[in-house]
């Protein structure tokens, strides 16, 4: 299987000056199968145009479109496509929603970060808070290295509006409990937003089952292009006012999709999830989201 496996990514026969390459720095990402260069080959060489339902071309990029967001809906768990957003990266997806999600803060208002999280789910919300006035709370983590509950509970209060957390960390593999720190969040009145960036390549998302409000990942880490993704709880994706130009689509998601994006790389991202799909042993009558679960059980019974 892993020989199979390997022989679906062009960049593990590179050589350099003579010597066959190693990869090492998977943490920083992953190299990309040959199904998801080919989408994306493909879909640039047979033209591109912006969206449109009135000729051929602009149809298909609607269907680009439409067919990422139906693949990440089956890869996070979200109940309906229209909770997928997609941006240039995590980084920038996390800035924009960070400004709209704080036009509802008040001078007093409290955000709790993470000293375990990448700086990209921490720095976007300590400039929301220093803008509108709010209270930056740290939550720490144990000499172990794992996230402190206890010391979550007595950061939580009635005036937190936002609890930040990764769902793994970058720098050590810490695992995260988000569903039990959503069902604390939620319980104090304050939203979630996750950090899934570097869990999607692991361990198969639930958001529906976390219960929680955001949750970004990118596709870089899990064998497709650099394109970020957000998930949206529905209702908050409607009500939040998000920053756009005039002429953008006034609902969700498009509302919070700024400019053109990249339709190679939404066929890069579908490409991504069907290869992960793909490692299953389940034939393809079944259902993707079923595919994805068995794979990702495969997947773990490698790593362990």
């Amino acid at each position: 299987m892993l020989a199979t496996v390997r022989s679906r990514f062009p960049a593990l026969s590179r050589t350099l000056d003579g010597r066959q390459v190693a990869w090492l720095d998977g943490p920083g990402g992953t190299q990309t199968p040959r199904s998801v260069i080919d989408a994306m080959s493909g879909t640039l060489a047979t033209g591109v145009s912006n969206l449109s339902p009135h000729f051929a071309p602009g149809r298909d990029a609607i269907a680009i479109t439409d067919t990422a967001r139906s693949a990440m809906a089956d890869l996070l768990g979200a109940e309906h496509p229209s909770e997928v957003v997609f941006g240039q990266n995590m980084t920038s997806l996390t800035f924009s929603a960070s400004r709209a999600i704080a036009r509802t803060w008040h001078k007093g208002d409290e955000v709790i970060v993470t000293t375990l999280d990448h700086d990209a789910n921490v720095t976007p919300w300590m400039l929301a808070a220093r803008d509108t006035g709010a209270v930056v709370r740290r939550w720490g983590v144990h000499d172990d290295g794992t996230l402190d509950l206890d010391d979550l509970d007595r950061s939580l209060s009635k005036r937190t509006r936002l609890v930040a957390v990764t769902a793994a960390s970058n720098a050590l593999g810490t695992k995260v409990d988000v569903k039990e720190v959503t069902r604390r969040a939620h319980a104090a009145g304050a939203l979630v937003y996750v950090d899934a960036v570097h869990s999607t390549p692991h361990r198969l998302l639930d958001v529906a089952g976390i219960g929680c409000d955001f949750l970004v990942c990118s596709a870089y880490k899990f064998f497709g292009p650099h394109t970020g993704i957000l998930y949206g709880r529905a209702a908050l994706l409607e009500q939040i006012d998000a920053y756009k130009v005039r002429p953008a689509p006034e609902e969700p998601p498009e509302k919070w999709e700024t400019g053109t994006q990249s339709f190679e790389s939404l066929a890069g991202v579908t490409a991504a999830v069907e290869y992960l799909a793909s490692l299953a042993p389940l034939g393809t009558d079944h259902p993707r989201r079923s595919r994805l679960a068995a794979a990702y059980d495969w997947i773990g019974q490698h790593e362990s």
